[in-house]
This record gives structure tokens, sequence and C-alpha cells, in this order.
């Protein structure tokens, strides 16, 4: 018996020297820290896109989640579908749109924020609002103001003479509806941007800026040679993450027009979106909706490597 449990004491030892063996090595002991995470991605983000990938290939249905294998049917038909075609270009259009009006209204909001004015507290919180109210409570607010009949807007720009007769149907009309969900994407985004703009405008040392400003540098030379290296990081990191929330968003459209009128606002989200779930064919929605993935993933690797060379630099 004694000598049983010397042998067993020997290997528990033999055992619990390996394994502290293995976690004394840092790239061991670094891969068993991010594990977890790799793991929980796999499981939230790994295994939904594998069924999407067997969808693309497949006749699956709301009705028939388990199908047959069609191979690249699907993707003939959604390559020859002419309301696809014209999502691919309005999530375009609606994405760099929006990411402009963005980049200019937040710039300039954020110097606003950073002067000294009385109320600049209650202004800042103001400006929060569009960002805090939920989507839904903001597209209905804004359907009312853009409603032909009951327009705000129309009512202001009649009585001020900049409309004409009673105003247009601004969610009716293809291009007009198109401006409207760009305003209103903005509208409800434009807060992130100022925030983070202000955040990083406020690292900047203000010795540089004084330096640059008795140099005899305008306040454009000043942010583009000065304060936009400086916060280059915040800005990629930020224009990373608006562009992924833009270009993969349906909710504007899908609550202020449901892509009509006639498929004129419909973005690759929201039209993937009638097709696979409220139309019920799984594999053609799960085909479109893999189409911004390629896009999405080109986009971050570019900005990503840019980031990258300018940190190195």
């Amino acid at each position: 018996m004694a000598e049983l449990a010397q042998r067993r004491s020997v290997g528990l030892s033999a055992t619990g020297g390996w394994i502290g063996h293995l976690l004394d090595s840092e790239k061991v002991f670094g891969y068993s820290l991010v594990a977890p995470a790799i793991i929980y991605i796999l499981l939230l983000v790994g295994y939904p896109f594998a069924i999407a990938l067997w969808f693309t290939v497949s006749d699956a249905t709301v009705a028939h989640p388990i199908a047959g294998f069609t191979g690249l049917k699907n993707l003939a038909f959604v390559l020859d579908d002419d309301v696809f075609k014209r999502s691919l270009m309005n999530t375009l259009v609606f994405t760099i749109s929006s990411q402009i009006l963005q980049m200019i209204l937040g710039t300039s909001l954020a110097f606003l924020l950073l002067r000294r004015f009385p109320g600049r507290r209650i202004v800042r919180a103001l400006i929060m609002i569009p960002f805090t109210v939920p989507v839904a409570v903001g597209a209905i607010a804004w359907q009312w103001m853009l409603n032909p009949t009951y327009s705000v807007v129309n009512w202001v720009g009649t009585h001020l003479g900049i409309l004409p007769g009673t105003g247009p149907n601004w969610l009716g009309e293809e291009n007009l509806a198109m401006i409207s969900i760009i305003i209103v994407n903005v509208w409800r985004n434009l807060p992130f941007s100022a925030v983070v703009l202000t955040a990083g405008i406020s690292a900047v040392p203000q010795e540089i800026l004084e330096a640059a400003n008795l140099d005899g540098a305008n306040w454009w030379v000043r942010w583009r040679k000065v304060i936009v290296p400086i916060i280059a990081p915040i800005l990629y990191i930020a224009l990373l993450f608006s562009l992924v929330f833009t270009f993969t968003d349906m909710t504007v459209v899908w609550l202020m027009t449901r892509g009509n009128p006639v498929g004129a606002t419909h973005v690759i989200a929201s039209y993937a979106f009638q097709t696979g779930i409220v139309a019920g064919s799984l594999g053609r929605g799960a085909t479109m909706s893999l189409f911004l993935f390629p896009v999405l993933l080109v986009g971050a690797l570019l900005l990503l490597r840019n980031l990258k060379a300018r940190t190195i630099d």
C-alpha cells in the first residue's frame, strides 16, 4: 500500500510539473488566456456563418430549413436580380454619403463643442439624444416629419418660401426617399462621430497647436498637418466601426421605407431580410447577405494596414 501511494504521489508530481512547465511558457500561457474569447467568437460568429454558407448552396426555406444541395443556383439568381443590383448600388451610395456627411458635420460639431460658451454642458447632453433614443422612436418621428400630409418640414418650408406648393413627397419619390434615409442615418450617428472627434482633439497637446498657430498655420493646416496625424489611430478605428455599422445596417431603411417606393431604397441588408425572412427564401437571402462579407473584409484590411503603416512611421 505504501509503495502504491508513493507511485501515485510521484505520478501526480510529474503531471503537475508537466502542466506547470507548459504554463511557464509565455506562448502557451498567452494562448490559454485568449482561448475562451476565441471559443466564444467561434460559437457566436463561426457557427452561424457556417450555416449561412450552407444556405447559399441549398434550397433552404423558412418552412424547410433542412434542404438539399443546389450548387450556385442561388448565386445565379441573385446576380440576375435587378432589385439586388439596385440594392448594391444603394448600399454604396448610402454608406459613402453618410460617412462623408458625418465626417464633415462631426468635425465641425467637435470644434464647436471644444469652445467655451454658456450652456455648453446642456448642448453636449442634447447632442447625444439621437444616439440614445431607440431607433424605432426616431424613425417614427421622422416619418411624421416627412409625411406628405402632416409633414412639419413641408409646412415650415412652404411658409418660408423655400419649398414649392405643398412640398414634396419625401418618402414617395425615389431620389427624395434615398436622400431622406441618408439624412436620418446621419442624424442618428452624428453624435458618435462628434464625441469621438471631440475626445481625439482634446487629447492633442495644446503646446503643439500653439506652436503651429505661432508659425502662421491656419485652422485647416493645423487640422491636416497637426491634429489628424496625432489622432489618426482614433480616426481609423472610429471610421472602421462606422463603416461596418452603416454598411450592414437596415433598421433606418426598413423602418422608414421598407425599401419602397418599388424597391428603390433597398440596401443589401434590408433586401436580404425581405427575401430570406419575410419571403422565406433562406438560401437566396443568405447569398445576398454574404455579398457584404468580402467588401467589409477588404475595407477593414486596407484601413488596418494603413493604420499600421502610420503607426510604424
